[in-house]
């Protein structure tokens, strides 16, 4: 059954209620509501007043806040709303199932009553079946029907184009028959449509609705196409509402029109001029309202018509008050009245020029239509009507030409000639207002405004404003001239005594620069203008003082802040005398002046035409002359200073002139002062090689004075390029300083002059001896440079050391320094002697003696160099203190000692022909059988020297004697030796050879109260003469003729024996045979009553090495004695001085004339009367004394002797053989003390073999003796005890493991004392113990390979284990029944990586003897994991060891060696 029209559908909502909706929902509704609000406000309350905005946003405002409180109280509602809601469901349920029953009792009536009443069923249509069954359509639909419903079938693409092909022809034909307007002509017919465009106003499509010529156009399409660029935002400027009446008015004019086109573009074309002129109102209401203000005003505005608007308002209210009245100057837009056709037209007030008019247009250019820029064009073509007018007006007060440039235009004056863009002066228009407007760009001076304010005015005083801006650009040039310098340019000094100075008579137009080196002068720059509009310049040099009150009568010698300045002279300065002299070409100088004048000539005739200008070099910003006259003020003062302050001293000079080729300034000094304490002669010859001497000035990067001298004949020929030319350069540098600084300059130079001087007469002395080739000094040194300031010489046998002579006037002393060129191992050998070095040639001022000195002495220095000086630890009880392995305490350049850790020392003496003299310095110099307190004898050194003498070197000398000579000297040779000695007696004065390359005599030593008294002067009688035995290195017998006079050596400090030095030795006299005086009997200093100090006391004493100016010993006129009494010191068959020689007053110990006698020469006598002093009777030393004998030893013995090398078979480190015999001793020493003071169970044993030593513990007895093959290795040889309980307790190979532990771990480098404990109480532990710790030393000594570690004792202990004591200290302790060691194990047979140590730990044990248990002392290493599994098992070794019959301390050891093994940390 179909269903009932009138039947509703049933709600599936509550009717009642209404819908819910979600709360976010409703939440995010209302924020897109107030946000949609606030972006229409945002966008429309820019168009609207203050006063619409203000109310808009309070309306807004209230709205959104009573929408929240909605919100809100329903939010708040929402709490409760459950069972709202429940109720409202059931009542709508309720009202449903109402609803239903009553609609369905509606339904049934109505349909009883109506619908049942009139159905009835059809018959059926069995056709119209049929033809939808059969066909699939109904054709039996009547006509009717069909027409009303069903479209009629639409036309084909071939009947549709040629119907528009059609209609094209027949508007063409319309058009052709038709009267078309001038300003239509562009169209465009297309799709049965034709289309006009005007341009710029509108567009228009027409067409016809039938081929009649009586149907009227039909009007299609208006398209407006003015615009507004700037104020529309690309917005249509006309309403569709406004188009559409246009559209209805057109339509009914083309209706019943002889000319329907025509009266189409007078519509359109006046619409579209009045919507111009709308937009360019609604332009300039805009730029009044925002930019221009008053400067542009709106006079009229015709709707449709015109709009005109005045501009330059500015300019009218100030031309008002003038007689001719005020120009208004105005612009016009108007449509025209002679043919509306025409676009809107332009006229101006005043008039303007057709050419300027062409400029701006006649008339407006619809495509694009801005006020603005019309009014810009307008502006632009007044402005340079405007500054045409004033260039010629001001024409007439300069003389360059008046261009107008730029845009916006300006007027460029030419202030200046020549000028620069920055200097001109330029005049442009204000664009809003009309005004003039003056500028310089380089300035912003007071007189421009000025300028600018009569241009704008009256114009008076124009010609002397513009001379005003001339002298100011000027003086602005002279500032940016010295910018660059570090000058001040000020326009005002703060002068106090201003009134009546000259410096009022100038003019205005100056300034002060400040020199920048002289802070107390001012250049003063004076401007004038010239007649022929130039500037003149005008230069002053004005000095001032400053002061610190600006009343004049006020003026003190205050010290506080001087703020003011007192004028003083005033001197002028002809610039053009300073620019022009020599060396000065500050200007290209042109053609003549004749030249100029014909040129001038030629061009006035007509004959030749004017060139262009000539580009002139350089910046005309720059002002050459004034840098320049500064420039020479600031150098000139300088030297005006320093000339006088050469006046006032009295050295002559020759002015200030122009150095070089007018490279700087200089001052030539004439002649230069002799210095006092040099002879004559040397100070004429230095003179004689100064050529020139010039005082120039450098300023960067430093102030300072640069002094050349300049000389020639140099008198040594040095190696030094730079000195090779017959000239040489010497530059000293002073600080240049203030004007009061020239005194401290002048005497400096003084000083350095006197260096030089000094230096110089050095020089010329060894230059004598060195161009000697008899003096063989060019075989000991060469001549590196000599500058006159410095002299380098290089010594050695390679020539790569270096020493540098120079003079130090604050000290008046030579100064040495000493250094090394090239491959050199080692740094220069000297330096531990350099003070000795310098006091030495002070004294005597010989450099040829010093190069001698440093020749002979560089092969044994440089042997001492190679002595181990690096301080050790564990040489002694005192662990925290280190020592040093040798002490090098020079004394002479030839006498050096050499003390080993304080105990012992050595007497090194550098002899001529490579020889050295060693002797044990404990021993006193004038009592053997004394020693120095401080030092011990080193038993045996001279059977140990004896290895290192060279035989085939002192063959020919004297034969070696055997070690019972030394305390058994042979019998003195026969008087034949005086027949030899008279026979090659030199003749000649000894003043004459003291010329000769020697070394000179010592001095005493200062006296010590251990040794005894020195001889004193006084107790030799003046009337005496000195015994001729000092002389002679042979003894002599007991008596000799009075005629035998003095030998010419005894001045000089002969040693004894004399024979042992050559020719050429600093310290060989002349003679190499026995002296005849030699045989006269010499008494010892105590038999003759004097009393010698000991030289000891100059090294052991703290003044030493302060006081004696760098040296040892004072200046005396003594000589320290020889110790002892010994006869027949100067036989041949004697190696070396006896004891007993060595009396009288011998020579120092620091020199080769040592230990021989010396004679004293009588004031009154001459060189032919001597007196002898006869010495007492023959006195034998004992055999201890044998060392302080000196040992002759060669340079390549003493180089033996103390370079490091290794033993065969010995594994010690590389260590001299000196060092080895002397830690021999020095533990030997050191084991006595030990043994005797150690609370140990050892104890000594009486022996009385010499240099042996013995003792004994509870079961073995140990000798320990040197090496008597090398006497350099100490060895121990164990025994047991003869007794039966000890007799068999160690085998021969424990006892061999014992002495060979001994000589390579104890008695070793670097001989530790405290290593040397912990062995004595490692022996003196009790049998059984010692047997265990022997197994751990074979272990050490010879590791097997099975194991995984091996094992190391560590006697001392090592600086990582510095918790528990201090390095050093002795590491094994036996105390009670308790025992403490210390073991180090190394990890083996592992490969390791190249460079990488393997592994190794400290092991502290514990051990306690009588519950025999060994354990790790935990206490004594920081806690580790490695530690902790060493602990864990000694421990566990602890447990499983229980044979009380057995030491621990082996098993325990071996299984840590087998089985450890650490965390990886």
């Amino acid at each position: 059954m179909p269903p009932i029209d009138s039947q509703m559908p049933i709600p599936v909502g509550p009717q009642g209620g209404g819908g819910t909706m979600s709360l976010a929902t409703l939440i995010d509704f209302i924020i897109q509501r107030t946000y949609h609000e606030l972006t229409i406000l945002s966008e429309l309350l820019p168009r609207k007043t203050d006063m619409e905005r203000k109310i808009e946003i309070v309306q807004f405002a209230s709205r959104t806040r009573q929408l929240f409180i909605r919100l809100l109280a329903l939010v708040k509602w929402a709490n409760s709303a459950s069972k709202v809601d429940k109720c409202s469901e059931i009542c709508f349920l309720l009202e449903k199932q109402s609803m239903l029953f009553v609609e369905t009792a509606d339904m049934l009536a109505r349909m009883a009553r109506e619908t049942l009443i009139t159905a009835r069923l059809p018959n059926f249509s069995l056709p119209c079946a049929v033809d939808v069954l059969t066909t699939g359509t109904y054709p039996r639909l009547p006509s009717c029907i069909r027409e009303k419903i069903v479209p009629p079938d639409p036309i084909t693409i071939v009947e549709k184009r040629n119907t528009l092909h059609r209609l094209n022809q027949v508007i063409q034909y319309r058009l052709v028959s038709t009267d078309l307007p001038r300003q239509m002509r562009r169209l465009r017919i297309e799709n049965g449509r034709v289309k006009f465009l005007v341009e710029y106003e509108f567009e228009v499509t027409l067409t016809l609705m039938g081929d009649s010529t009586t149907i009227p156009w039909r009007l299609l399409d208006i398209d407006i196409l003015v615009e507004d660029h700037e104020t529309g935002s690309g917005k249509s400027l006309v309403h569709s509402l406004q188009v559409n009446y246009i559209h209805q008015l057109i339509q009914t004019r083309l209706l019943d029109n002889d000319k329907p086109l025509h009266d189409l573009y007078r519509v359109l074309h006046c619409f579209c001029q009045s919507l111009q002129l709308e937009v360019l109102h609604s332009q300039t209401l805009r730029l009044i309202r925002e930019r221009l203000g008053d400067s542009v005003r709106v006079e009229d505005y015709t709707v449709g018509k015109c709009l005109v608007m005045s501009y330059w308002r500015e300019q009218q209210k100030k031309e008002a008050k003038s007689a001719e009245g005020p120009t208004v100057f105005k612009l016009s837009i108007h449509v025209s009245e002679q043919d509306q056709g025409k676009p809107l037209q332009i006229s101006h007030v005043p008039a303007i020029s057709p050419e300027e008019s062409k400029k701006v247009g006649l008339a407006i250019r619809s495509d694009h239509l801005s006020i603005e820029k019309l009014l810009v064009q307008t502006v632009e073509i007044r402005t340079l009507a405007k500054l045409k007018d004033l260039s010629k007006e001001l024409q007439k007060y300069i003389d360059g030409n008046c261009e107008i440039r730029d845009m916006p235009p300006s007027l460029q004056i030419p202030v200046i000639s020549p000028c620069l863009s920055c200097e001109v002066l330029r005049v442009a228009v204000d664009i809003q207002r009309g005004t003039l407007l003056a500028s310089v760009s380089s300035t912003d001076h007071s007189v421009i405004q000025e300028i600018e304010d009569v241009l704008n005015g009256d114009r008076r005083n124009l010609d002397k404003l513009l001379i005003t801006l001339r002298l100011h650009l000027a003086l602005l040039r002279c500032e940016k001239s010295v910018q660059h310098i570090p000058a001040v340019c000020l326009k005002k000094l703060p002068l106090i005594n201003l009134s009546g100075h000259p410096l009022e008579n100038l003019s205005k137009h100056i300034i002060y620069v400040r020199l920048p080196k002289h802070l107390n002068y001012y250049l003063v720059v004076e401007l004038e203008e010239c007649v022929s509009r130039t500037v003149d310049y005008k230069y002053y040099l004005l000095g001032v003082t400053p002061t610190a009150y600006s009343q004049e009568d006020d003026v003190t010698d205050d010290t506080g802040n001087k703020a003011f300045l007192r004028a003083g002279q005033l001197m002028p300065i002809n610039p053009f005398s300073t620019t022009h002299g020599p060396h000065t070409k500050l200007y290209d100088l042109g053609a003549s002046e004749v030249d100029n004048i014909t040129r001038k000539r030629k061009m006035l005739l007509g004959e030749i035409s004017e060139p262009a200008a000539k580009k002139t070099k350089g910046s005309p910003y720059f002002v050459p002359e004034l840098c320049y006259i500064l420039a020479t003020c600031d150098e000139r003062i300088p030297l005006v200073y320093l000339g006088e302050e050469m006046e006032r001293r009295g050295i002559p000079h020759q002015g200030i002139e122009i150095d070089g080729e007018g490279t700087a300034m200089a001052l030539s000094i004439l002649k230069l002062p002799e210095v006092i304490d040099l002879p004559l002669s040397v100070c004429k010859q230095l003179a004689k090689d100064l050529l020139s001497c010039k005082f120039h000035i450098q300023w960067k990067p430093f102030r300072l004075w640069h002094v050349e001298f300049l000389f020639h004949n140099n008198p040594l020929k040095s190696q030094t390029t730079r000195e090779q030319g017959p000239v040489d350069r010497v530059y000293l540098v002073f600080d240049l300083g203030q004007g009061s600084n020239v005194e401290k300059v002048v005497s400096d130079f003084l000083v350095e002059w006197s260096s030089v001087s000094h230096l110089y007469a050095a020089v010329h002395e060894f230059a004598r001896s060195y161009n000697d080739d008899r003096s063989g000094l060019k075989n000991c040194v060469d001549i590196r440079s000599y500058n006159y300031q410095r002299l380098v010489l290089l010594y050695g046998p390679n020539k790569n050391h270096v020493v540098v002579i120079s003079w130090k006037s604050d000290t008046q002393a030579f100064h040495l320094a000493l250094g090394t060129t090239g491959p050199s191992v080692t740094a220069n050998c000297h330096i531990p002697v350099l003070p000795q070095l310098q006091e030495t040639l002070n004294n005597n001022k010989s450099i040829a003696f010093l190069a001698k000195v440093l020749s002979e002495t560089w092969s044994p220095m440089t042997s001492i160099a190679k002595l181990s000086t690096m301080p050790v630890t564990s040489t002694s009880t005192a662990v925290k203190q280190s020592f040093l392995s040798f002490t090098i305490i020079p004394q002479t350049p030839t006498h050096i000692r050499i003390a080993f850790r304080n105990n012992y020392v050595l007497d090194v003496h550098c002899r001529g022909e490579r020889l050295v003299n060693v002797r044990d310095g404990a021993y006193s110099l004038f009592d053997s059988s004394k020693c120095v307190d401080g030092f011990n004898p080193t038993q045996g050194l001279k059977a140990f020297l004896n290895m290192y003498v060279d035989e085939t070197v002192l063959a020919s000398y004297s034969r070696r004697r055997s070690a019972n000579e030394d305390d058994n000297p042979p019998s003195p040779i026969g008087m034949d030796s005086l027949d030899m000695f008279m026979s090659q007696q030199p003749s000649g004065s000894p003043a004459s050879r003291r010329q000769d390359l020697r070394f000179t005599n010592p001095m005493t030593p200062p006296s010590n109260p251990h040794t005894p008294a020195s001889p004193s002067t006084a107790r030799v009688s003046a009337g005496g003469y000195p015994s001729p035995a000092a002389a002679f290195p042979l003894a002599s017998p007991p008596s000799l003729p009075s005629q035998v006079g003095a030998s010419p050596a005894a001045l000089m400090g002969t040693p004894s024996p004399g024979t042992l030095l050559g020719a050429n030795s600093p310290g060989n006299p002349h003679l190499h045979v026995p002296s005849p005086g030699s045989f006269v009997p010499t008494p010892s200093p105590q038999s003759l009553g004097i009393h010698m100090p000991s030289p000891a006391a100059s090294f052991i004493s703290p003044q030493s090495m302060v006081e004696g100016a760098n040296s040892p010993y004072p200046s005396s006129g003594l000589a320290m004695p020889s110790p002892g009494a010994r006869n027949w010191p100067g036989s041949p068959s004697v190696a070396g001085p006896s004891p007993a020689s060595r009396h009288g007053l011998a020579m120092s110990p620091g020199y080769s004339a040592l230990h021989s006698p010396q004679m004293l020469v009588a004031k009154d006598s001459d060189h032919s009367r001597t007196s002898v002093v006869s010495p007492p009777s023959r006195m034998i030393p004992s055999r201890s004394w044998a060392a302080s004998i000196p040992t002759l030893l060669s340079h390549d013995g003493f180089d033996k002797l103390l370079t490091p090398c290794t033993l065969p078979g010995v594994p010690f480190l590389a260590c001299s053989p000196l060092e080895r015999f002397l830690g021999c001793f020095y533990v030997r020493k050191n084991l006595h003390r030990i043994v005797q003071n150690e609370e140990t169970k050892a104890t000594l044993m009486q022996c009385n073999e010499p240099g042996v030593t013995m003792f004994k513990v509870e079961a073995l007895q140990f000798r320990v003796s040197l090496n008597p093959n090398t006497l350099q290795t100490l060895h121990m040889k164990a025994t047991p005890t003869p007794t039966p309980e000890f007799r068999d307790q160690f085998t021969p190979e424990d006892i061999q493991i014992l002495g060979r532990y001994f000589d390579v771990k104890v008695a070793c480098p670097p001989y530790k004392v405290n290593a040397l404990r912990a062995m004595v109480r490692l022996l003196a532990a009790p049998s059984r113990i010692l047997k265990d710790c022997i197994q751990i030393m074979k272990l050490e000594l010879a590791p097997p390979s099975n194991l995984k570690w091996s094992v190391q004792w560590c006697l001392t202990l090592p600086p990582s284990a510095h918790t528990m004591a201090p390095p050093g200290t002795a590491a094994i302790i036996v105390k009670g029944a308790k025992m403490f060691l210390m073991l180090q194990l190394t990890r083996i047979g592992l490969t390791l990586p190249q460079g990488k140590d393997p592994f190794s730990i400290l092991v502290p044990l514990f051990y306690e003897i009588n519950p025999n248990t060994i354990s790790l002392a935990e206490r004594a290493l920081s806690s580790t994991p490695q530690q902790t599994a060493i602990s864990g098992m000694l421990k566990r070794f602890a447990e499983y060891h229980q044979k009380h019959n057995e030491c621990a301390i082996f098993p325990a050891v071996r299984e840590l060696m087998t089985n450890l093994v650490l965390p990886l940390s």
